[in-house]
């Protein structure tokens, strides 16, 4: 049976053109078409076989790609994800996108061209068009067709979040957070699970969101506490945001937790000395990263695998009222 090589050789292209031809996943010139169609007739290829061609090419190296390795959960899911590769001897080529899609596309071109073996993705752009269901392709906390994803469980942190502070006396709760006018991410679950909470309490939450990327993240949490004074409970949606919160409550001499409470959305390492300790919903990182390295080798051998979605914690800190 013809292979994806056997149209690439054919029709005197590289394996990364045909698959792009093939794939209708990128440029290629009117000519170039032809022949790799002209070569697919020929040969009786079906295209099914660019799964086992990305099989068959294991150069032992996965991609990484996303957009800031300066972000703390990144970093630290990045770390678990390099050591777990290391275990199953592979290595990792990290790409720090910057959000930015023509870096992304351009480690997800390396995969066609089989020098990389898979990806791992945390993506926030549109490169639906760039990528099949058939490449060894495996995203965090976002799902493009069939391909598969690692996330916690945002819904139920969510939920779990907007609980712990009905419980602990709050009556006036919010949801801090972003939203994208084009990309629907697990994140967006967190806002839901925890508005979903409040309607089965007979609570309408104050829920403040901007569009992500946030300008100006400081102006924004200043507005926040200016038009909602009233507020005395709050799920941020990440720990980043949720301590320059209390931060600026604190400067503004609102008492933490007495007068708000604040839950944060990570539960990252990175945060045990920050004080006031930081109460937030955990997602389990390290056990996320060391699945997302499982998935995306069974995705290298051909093997179909589903979505891995994993329980949180809450993590009591000193930022919500016991």
């Amino acid at each position: 049976m013809a292979t994806i090589k056997d149209v690439a050789k054919l029709a005197g292209v590289g394996i990364g053109t045909a698959s792009r031809v093939i794939n209708k996943s990128g440029y290629a010139s009117e000519e170039t078409v032809k022949k790799v169609e002209d070569a697919i007739q020929k040969l009786g290829y079906v295209p099914n076989e660019t799964a086992r061609a990305f099989v068959a090419q294991d150069s032992k190296l996965v991609a990484l790609f996303l957009p800031s390795i300066h972000h703390a959960f990144f970093s630290e899911l990045a770390f678990y994800i390099e050591d777990e590769l290391d275990k199953r001897g592979y290595r990792l080529v990290l790409c720090n996108s910057t959000g930015k899609i023509d870096k992304e596309i351009r480690y997800i071109n390396m995969l066609k061209q089989n020098k990389v073996s898979g990806i791992i993705g945390i993506s926030y752009n549109r490169i639906e068009e760039e990528i099949t269901s058939s490449m060894p392709l495996v995203f965090v906390d976002r799902h493009i067709g069939d391909i598969p994803y690692v996330s916690s469980d945002n819904y139920g942190g969510g939920k779990m979040a907007f609980r712990i502070l009905r419980d602990s006396g709050c009556t006036k709760p919010a949801f801090i957070g972003t939203y994208s006018k084009t990309i629907v991410t697990e994140v967006e679950k967190r806002r839901s699970g925890f508005q979903d909470g409040a309607a089965e309490s007979g609570i309408d939450p104050v829920i403040f969101i901007e569009q992500d990327p946030i300008k100006n993240q400081t102006a924004f949490l200043h507005q926040f506490l200016k038009k909602h004074p009233d507020v005395d409970g709050v799920l941020v949606e990440n720990d980043m945001m949720a301590m320059e919160l209390v931060q600026i409550a604190r400067e503004k001499g609102i008492n933490i937790p007495e007068e708000l409470s604040v839950i944060g959305y990570d539960g990252l390492q990175t945060y045990a000395t920050f004080a006031p300790r930081l109460s937030t919903i955990r997602q389990p990182v390290e056990l996320m990263g060391r699945s997302l390295v499982d998935l995306v080798i069974k995705r290298m051998k051909g093997i179909q695998v589903t979505p891995a979605v994993h329980p949180v914690e809450y993590l009591n800190g000193e930022t919500t009222k016991s």
